[in-house]
């Protein structure tokens, strides 16, 4: 889960510096929070320690977290984050670098971690669990810390969590999990479509200028989109515009016209016909709140 510090669509992960991995700790009070549908070659790795995520959709299967819950998400993977306002929430999200693991660990290459589903344990694993808790909350207590010897401690509960994933929660690939030439180029695609949008948010942008970008029919792109993606292309332009225009709502002193504007909408109604889709209220209600 990528709060705050987002991962954009299909993106390197630069490690936290000095450790190995990427990690946030998000403990924002009162805000909404989308992340938009992306990927990358890391591992990452999900844990609520207070608080819910409404839906996490990994690989086209939505999940719903709650205080303990543990999710990853297996290299390339797509997954969003849909999250309405929760308070007193915190949560942990960690990256493990896909070739920082397949060193350690080549085994990885041909396999997958199995986790999202605690019903289907076995009772080694249910106490591997419960560990893997202990230690992704305590890793949250020493990130507040404020001591000489904290990124060692933190270095050593990252090798535990690992451990622990690899040694309990690992499956051989079925043959459709395999990488496949198809998979490949679907992302492929999928990151060309997904960083145009992203570069050009701002711009006049639709589904026919999208299809003529990629060479393909209107229809097709359509299609293709919304099986992958799990939303149509006209939402994800949509949602990315709002996402832009909800940082600016939030830290700058532009009207709602000129964000509007400035985000790619063509006035302030489609802009709210967007938050409300997105956030459950409209960018006009919200702007409101703020001010308060």
């Amino acid at each position: 889960m990528t709060y705050g510090k987002k991962i954009k669509q299909h993106e390197i992960v630069i490690p936290t510096d000095p450790l190995p991995v990427w990690y946030f700790i998000f403990h924002d009070h009162n805000s909404e929070k989308y992340i938009a549908p992306h990927w990358h070659r890391g591992i990452e790795l999900s844990y609520v320690e207070n608080g819910r995520i409404d839906d996490f959709l990994i690989n086209k299967k939505h999940y719903s977290s709650k205080s303990g819950t543990i999710l990853v998400v297996n290299t390339q993977e797509i997954h969003s984050i849909h999250d309405f306002k929760n308070t007193n929430s915190l949560a942990l999200s960690i990256i493990f670098p896909y070739d920082y693991i397949t060193n350690l660990y080549p085994d990885i290459a041909h396999q997958v971690i199995k986790i999202n589903d605690p019903a289907t344990f076995t009772d080694k694993q249910k106490l591997a669990y419960l560990h893997l808790q202990g230690l992704l909350s305590q890793f949250i207590k020493v990130y507040f810390l404020k001591i000489p010897t904290k990124h060692l401690e933190q270095q050593r509960l990252i090798d535990e969590i690992l451990c622990l994933l690899l040694a309990n929660f690992t499956e051989d690939k079925k043959d459709q999990e395999q990488i496949s030439e198809r998979k490949i180029y679907t992302i492929n695609r999928l990151q060309y479509i997904t960083q145009y949008v992203n570069n050009h948010y701002q711009e006049e942008l639709n589904l026919a200028l999208l299809a003529e970008k990629c060479n393909i029919s209107k229809e097709y792109l359509a299609r293709f989109f919304k099986k992958e993606m799990e939303l149509t292309v006209e939402t994800y332009i949509n949602n990315v515009r709002a996402e832009h225009a909800y940082g600016e709502l939030k830290n700058s002193k532009k009207n709602l016209t000129q964000i509007a504007i400035s985000c790619g909408f063509s006035s302030i109604r489609t802009m709210n016909r967007a938050f409300k889709k997105l956030y459950g209220k409209s960018a006009s209600e919200m702007k409101k709140k703020l001010i308060k």
